[in-house]
């Protein structure tokens, strides 16, 4: 009896310590994603954005997540596959906290790219990141004629392509950069409304030559999403040429073939003046833009028509050379095609994602100076000789000079050394000498002190 008493009385100890423990065991954190979006929700593509991700805890205790990982869907649209950011903030039951997932680019357009799902340590969520996209716009132009010559007052077609990168709307502009030429009435506006990833639509253009040379012109395209918060823009420049009846018909023509001269306008957006170049200079141009310069007074430019991740193609005017250059290239450039190099032109780097590419100029010479003046066969490699030779000269003229006071200082060296052998051998003669005549002495002395002492004891 006592027995079964004990035994009851241990089993609702433990009956109660299992009921005391049943509360622990179920107070634990349960994270989830509450709510989630992008911003902005429409971005250029290769353009940063973020999306920011609420986190609740529906569990019942307190707890954080340590590691919030966000994932792009099957496109594969993003620079990274996924995003991961720390969080470790202490979240109490049924409080919330955010996770932001910045610095992340889009490198494919789209009008729904997605996320697959987000991970919360190592718990996994997909309905939170359900029915959130984002639209990445972008847009390409390429332009074509309908002729590529003609004479003044005559008409050609132009007309440009656009395709679309995500859900867009594009505003078409024309403008007429050399030449003369005219659309006359027509709008130089056009706007292609609504445009979803991948379509592909035309505007063309009537354009009357004009009387003042090869008829340059650039057509831009400017895209917004449908959000009206991203944009994205393009161009293209083309050139038709004047046959006949204009004022400057003949260089016009010539320079389209890369010979004679044709003046030293641009393609495209004219960013920068530089001026008289007397040394090395630096500028960015980007696609459909262009830079001036003056080279002896007359003037040049260098225009930007296309452009990769590692080349650029580039017009260079007033003589029109037109060059496809990779990055780290040099090109050397004769206006006046008399067998003498003129400038040097470097790529020096290219970055695809602003479509801008960075170039050195540099002088060969300066016009006007003395290494302006040579045979026309030698050209620049002439031109560098004399340069050469002329500092060749100079520095041997030092050189020589160098020489010469080397010499002095050598012979002076070997005086010295000589005057001091000279002036030691003397001092060891005159010691020797000393200790000759001391010895004579001393033996006289001696001989001396003997006849002496003999002479005595005769006496």
């Amino acid at each position: 009896m006592k027995k079964n008493k004990i035994m009851g009385r241990i089993g609702l100890f433990l009956a109660l310590a299992f009921m005391a423990l049943i509360p622990g065991v179920s107070a634990v954190a349960s994270f989830a994603v509450n709510t989630f979006s992008c911003t902005p929700e429409e971005v250029a593509i290769n353009n940063d954005f973020s999306c920011t991700a609420q986190i609740i805890n529906n569990g019942d205790a307190a707890g954080s997540v340590s590691v919030a990982t966000l994932y792009s869907d099957s496109n594969d649209w993003l620079e990274e596959s996924n995003y991961g950011q720390s969080s470790g903030t202490s979240v109490d039951p049924g409080q919330t906290t955010e996770v932001t997932f910045s610095g992340m680019r889009a490198t494919k357009s789209g009008g729904s790219n997605g996320f697959s799902k987000i991970t919360l340590d190592s718990v996994t969520d997909t309905s939170g990141v359900d029915g959130v996209a984002v639209n990445v716009i972008d847009v390409a132009i390429t332009a074509s004629n309908s002729a590529s010559s003609k004479a003044a007052s005559q008409e050609f077609t132009s007309t440009a392509e656009v395709t679309a990168g995500g859900n867009i709307d594009v505003l078409l502009t024309f403008s007429v950069d050399s030449g003369g030429c005219s659309i006359g009435n027509q709008d130089a506006t056009k706007t292609l409304n609504n445009m979803q990833n991948n379509d592909r639509q035309s505007q063309s253009w009537t354009v009357t030559m004009g009387t003042t040379g090869d008829c340059r012109y650039t057509i831009t395209s400017v895209a917004t999403g449908d959000a009206g918060v991203g944009t994205k823009s393009d161009s293209v420049s083309k050139t038709v040429t004047c046959s006949s009846g204009c004022t400057s018909a003949s260089s016009s023509s010539s320079s389209s073939s890369g010979g004679g001269g044709g003046g030293g306008g641009g393609i495209g957006t004219l960013i920068k003046d530089v001026g008289e170049i007397i040394t090395s200079v630096q500028e960015e141009i980007g696609k459909g833009e262009n830079i001036a310069f003056k080279f002896g007074g007359t003037n040049h430019s260098i225009s930007v028509t296309n452009l990769t991740e590692t080349t650029a193609t580039i017009v260079v005017r007033s003589q029109e050379f037109k060059l496809t250059m990779t990055v780290g290239e040099e090109k050397k450039i004769d206006f006046e095609s008399d067998g003498r190099y003129d400038i040097n032109i470097r790529l020096q780097s290219v970055n695809i994602i602003k479509k801008k590419a960075t170039f050195i100029v540099t002088p060969l010479y300066l016009p006007g100076s003395a290494v302006q003046e040579g045979s026309k066969d030698a050209g620049s490699a002439g031109s560098e000789g004399d340069a050469a030779g002329s500092a060749g000269s100079k520095d041997a003229g030092k050189a020589a000079e160098g020489s010469g006071k080397g010499g002095i200082n050598y012979w002076w060296i070997i005086g010295l050394i000589i005057g001091i052998i000279i002036v030691g051998a003397g001092i060891l003669i005159l010691k020797n000498f000393h200790k000759q005549d001391t010895i004579r002495r001393a033996v006289h002395v001696r001989r001396f002190t003997i006849d002496k002492s003999h002479h005595q004891k005769k006496s």
